[in-house]
């Protein structure tokens, strides 16, 4: 239990030693282990049951020597209190570093090293979270960095996505962690805009040579779609609190684990048996519209395709293109997907638009097949999410055209 009464003393909390460490641990849920554990530290009262949380305490924390003095104990309490479970376990332990005392006076440089040294830690076993908006200035967070990885250090980025987090600055740090921030992480089931940031951070991440942890996750929603996202490494409520009591933890966690690995192995069969009907659907209604196309009067099908969008509602547009890739037909769209659009940036296309580089045509000469489903992507016609069906029709001109199908990505999800 913690509190926010902030009437306690700092400086007899450290130099009697009431802190206490506890610990949350970090799944990966690939391989069912636990990955590392973060410290987190509390301050102890001597009239009181409830603990002192680590924001308060670094916030009653005067001057900058004392949020540095406090931050080493800290850590020295942490590593007291991890060392003997370390060598029953293989998980890592994350340690939280107060970027903000990182100066040209206070390099820290050799502190950290000294103190796991004497404790008998292998660096490679230690991860160091940064929170790289709150620092001094780049140039000594870059140094400390740069010493802390040449030492055999794990260096982690702490709460990515929140607030002021510098692109160029995650870049100088080539971080082998990125925890991305709750802010994100929130109901991200049920936005694509925050979909869609996670998954770039996860790319960037990949990119580098990182692992992208989605930190603060609280429901399954939120791990099966991080976990879709490509995201392996997981901390927050839904897998444990934090806990003092390391092998009790262990044990409920790796239970928790398996209760998790479960319900996403389900969700995700359910999902892909899901998946493979609706491209069966597709096929069906793609194969009866193109049973309806005479290729010779293609000009002549905007009724058919007006009629066939009125009978099934999750369709945006359809149009036709020739074996170019040029739009030989008027852009059929639904009234109401026109009705909700934001005409200056999205619009249906015009006959003659070139569409030679869009995947629904380059399939065809990529992967030699006679029809395709995309994957999701931005409308232009519209600004919603779909994807595109299209079907190579032949002529007996030895050519053909292309029926393009545009299905709303939200409206097939739900039928």
């Amino acid at each position: 239990m913690t509190s926010s009464n902030t009437d306690f003393a700092l400086q007899e909390i450290m130099e009697n030693d009431k802190l206490c460490a506890f610990f949350q641990p970090i799944v990966s849920l690939k391989t069912g282990s636990i990955f590392a554990y973060e410290a987190l530290i509390r301050g102890i009262r001597d009239d009181s049951p409830v603990l002192i949380p680590p924001l308060e305490l670094f916030k009653k924390a005067k001057s900058k020597t004392e949020s540095q003095e406090l931050d080493h104990h800290c850590r020295k309490k942490a590593l007291e209190s991890f060392k003997q479970f370390h060598t029953e376990s293989n998980a890592m332990m994350f340690l939280n570093i107060n970027t903000s005392t990182i100066g040209p006076e206070n390099p820290e440089h050799p502190q950290i090293n000294i103190v796991a040294n004497q404790m008998g830690f292998d660096p490679q076993h230690i991860g160091l979270e940064l929170i790289e908006s709150e620092s001094f200035s780049s140039k000594e967070l870059i140094s400390f960095v740069t010493h802390y990885r040449e030492s055999g250090f794990l260096i982690v980025i702490d709460d990515f996505g929140c607030e002021h987090s510098n692109i160029d600055r995650l870049i100088q740090i080539h971080p082998d962690v990125i925890k991305v921030d709750r802010s994100i992480i929130a109901n991200i089931e049920s936005d694509p805009y925050r979909q869609s940031i996670l998954k770039s951070i996860n790319s960037l991440a990949q990119m580098t040579g990182a692992l992208c942890l989605a930190e603060g996750v609280e429901t399954i929603e939120e791990i099966q779609t991080c976990h879709l996202l490509g995201v392996d490494l997981f901390q927050g409520y839904a897998f444990a609190l934090p806990n003092p009591d390391l092998p009790t933890l262990e044990k409920e966690t790796l239970a928790r684990i398996k209760e998790v690995q479960d319900k996403i192995r389900q969700i995700t069969l359910d999902s892909l048996r899901v998946r493979r009907r609706l491209t069966g659907d597709i096929n069906v209604l793609a194969e009866w519209l193109v049973r309806q196309i005479d290729p010779h009067k293609f000009d002549c099908m905007n009724l058919v395709f007006q009629e066939f969008m009125a009978m099934n509602s999750e369709i945006e547009c359809i149009y036709l293109l020739d074996s170019f890739g040029v739009q030989i037909s008027d852009t059929i769209s639904s009234p109401d997907v026109l009705r909700r659009r934001r005409p200056i940036v999205f619009y249906p296309a015009l006959k003659g638009t070139n569409h030679s580089f869009k995947p629904y045509f380059t399939c065809f000469e990529a992967l030699r097949v006679k029809r395709y489903l995309t994957d999701v992507y931005l409308s232009l016609a519209s600004g919603n999410l779909c994807r595109t069906f299209s079907v190579q029709i032949e002529n007996d001109l030895e050519s053909y055209i292309i029926l393009c199908i545009d299905f709303l990505e939200e409206k097939i999800l739900i039928s």
